[in-house]
């Protein structure tokens, strides 16, 4: 059985939650925050927290709230994303500032930002546990709008170290699925063992995660993806394959991919020519190497739980993280 089969079941129960808890007096602000979760999606950091929950022997339904909270803010910093990177496309859907209007989209965000940390408050658990996931809750959405300003800088350097980029990755992807992971081990009070190893496995998954994310980019079927195929490429975006591409590529294959790096007209054999040039210079097979160290990292952590579904469930994301097509 395949990783998404396996969370099918808690796929379709956040689906049908996150559908309740989207509600409003405007019909046009509630159509807006529904967009995104509308398209569907294999909803990974509720998942995760409902799996972590489960995993250290905890009644997962407790953990529902927060599951919904962190899916809530995940879509509302998409739309925010999609805005200031100026993507028309996502999930294969025309993006909410596109369908609506810059403003509603906006709005649209705040609202879902808002309807977040309400649904924390629904959390059935003891005040210092609360306490602690409302801190790291908060934390979480300040480090992924570092993490996001981070990246948009980074278009405006001609240089970024790979030690940099880390940083910014585990700010704007990585704390989300450490925070889910943590925040589900601490609802379903598992040992402080089994909370700190949680915690260090969404963290090293998350950045695994985000690495693979870039890299698909590059290598994805368009319309598997859902956008198009090297538009980081054209946006300049400092990428781990492109950060050692601009720091390691020599000559022609150089040439090939700045004629394409932040170039938003380069036609797609430019495009493709560059993607080429990553590939036969090492930048693709470095990324990839990456990758698939922290997802071995993030494996190894998980010894501390009790076996069972839930364990070979959080194992099976690991290998999903870094292989996935889309």
């Amino acid at each position: 059985m395949g990783f998404v089969e396996m969370i099918r079941p808690r796929i379709e129960r956040v689906n049908r939650e996150i559908e309740r808890v989207i509600d409003g007096e405007v019909p046009r602000l509630v159509e807006a925050m529904r967009h995104y979760p509308a398209a569907g999606g294999k909803r990974l950091r509720p998942v995760m927290a409902l799996t972590a929950c489960a995993a250290v022997g905890g009644d997962e339904e407790r953990a529902m709230p927060f599951a919904l909270a962190l899916e809530m803010t995940h879509n509302f910093t998409l739309i925010h994303d999609d805005l200031m990177d100026k993507d028309a496309v996502r999930r294969g859907r025309p993006a909410v500032h596109i369908i609506y209007d810059e403003a509603t989209a906006i709005n649209a965000g705040d609202a879902m930002f808002a309807r977040s940390f309400y649904l924390l408050t629904k959390l059935d658990v003891p005040d210092p546990v609360l306490r602690t996931i409302l801190e790291d809750f908060s934390m979480m959405v300040q480090g992924i709008a570092e993490g996001q300003q981070m990246d948009m800088d980074f278009e405006s350097r001609r240089e970024v170290t790979e030690e940099e980029y880390m940083v910014m990755v585990e700010k704007k992807t990585a704390l989300m699925f450490k925070t889910a992971a943590k925040g589900g081990a601490l609802i379903g009070r598992g040992t402080e063992e089994e909370i700190s190893a949680l915690d260090e496995y969404g963290r090293l998954l998350g950045i695994g995660f985000q690495i693979w994310d870039d890299l698909l980019d590059l290598q994805a079927d368009e319309k598997v993806l859902g956008k198009p195929v090297g538009s980081d490429i054209k946006n300049g975006k400092k990428t781990l394959s492109a950060v050692w591409a601009l720091n390691h590529l020599e000559g022609e294959q150089r040439e090939a991919f700045l004629r394409a790096f932040g170039n938003a007209e380069a036609d797609e054999e430019t495009v493709a020519k560059a993607i080429e040039a990553m590939r036969e210079g090492g930048a693709i097979e470095y990324a990839t190497r990456r990758a698939e160290e922290y997802a071995e990292k993030s494996r190894r952590l998980l010894g501390v739980l009790r076996d069972g579904p839930d364990k070979e469930i959080l194992l099976a994301a690991v290998d999903f993280m870094v292989k996935r097509e889309k």
